[in-house]
């Protein structure tokens, strides 16, 4: 049995995305703190937890993860900012009448995004045979398929748990909007989720055939083929 190594290089990512990286790390401790002691606990300890399931994936994953790529982390620190902080902390959705759409976008823009790069690099590594357009085409069927899903969470969520422990949470009932029905508000959101999915895949697609022409690879998908073969060495 091999040791445990992360094999991505750190010194060869550009200096901009560390130093992102590091900006969203500092503005979600600082909004996650405060609001665990000042604002929304709830909501602050949720941001506190992923935040910490990044950093330390190791403890999460078993040991089979050791590093988040950094590019994937700053998608998913976008998303911590903008949902658990913006959104929920501070009550966008309440107080903004479209920032739902907004998230719903956003999310489904990074699931499709990140899923043509995962699905890519399966490809890469000899693990998949299809092409561009059938990878395109399942990335933009399974974010549409999570996004149901969320909507069928959402509604079980009202009908069900809700009225047990809805008094205990600081969350609200989840669908419906101030300026849409809940049957429209799930329509529209479903169709942003297809949106941003086919938006996220198309620019996967678009980024990964302009680094191809250049005769190289993504960053990202170097770092995902790198832990993927690592992971293959500890199952020998």
């Amino acid at each position: 049995m091999h040791k445990k190594s992360c094999p991505i290089d750190f010194s060869q990512v550009p200096s901009w995305k560390m130093y992102l990286r590091g900006f969203l790390r500092i503005i979600i401790l600082i909004n996650a703190v405060y609001h665990v002691f000042l604002g929304e606990f709830f909501f602050g300890f949720l941001a506190l937890l992923a935040l910490t399931i990044l950093l330390v994936p190791r403890f999460f994953t078993k040991n089979r993860i050791c590093v988040i790529p950094v590019d994937m982390e700053i998608l998913f620190l976008i998303v911590i900012f903008f949902e658990l902080i913006v959104a929920d902390a501070y009550s966008f959705y309440s107080l903004v009448p479209y920032y739902d759409k907004f998230m719903h976008f956003l999310v489904s823009f990074i699931v499709g995004l990140l899923g043509m790069m995962i699905i890519y690099t399966f490809y890469a590594l000899g693990k998949l045979q299809a092409s561009s357009g059938v990878m395109f085409a399942l990335i933009v069927l399974i974010t549409m398929g999570l996004g149901a899903g969320l909507e069928m969470v959402e509604y079980f969520y009202d009908q069900a748990l809700y009225p047990l422990i809805g008094h205990y949470l600081p969350t609200g009932l989840t669908q419906g909007s101030m300026i849409a029905s809940p049957l429209a508000d799930t329509m529209e959101d479903l169709f942003v989720d297809t949106l941003g999915g086919i938006l996220g895949a198309a620019i996967g697609i678009i980024l990964i055939k302009r680094e191809e022409r250049k005769g190289k690879e993504l960053e990202i998908i170097d770092e995902l083929e790198a832990l993927a073969s690592e992971n293959d060495n500890q199952k020998e």
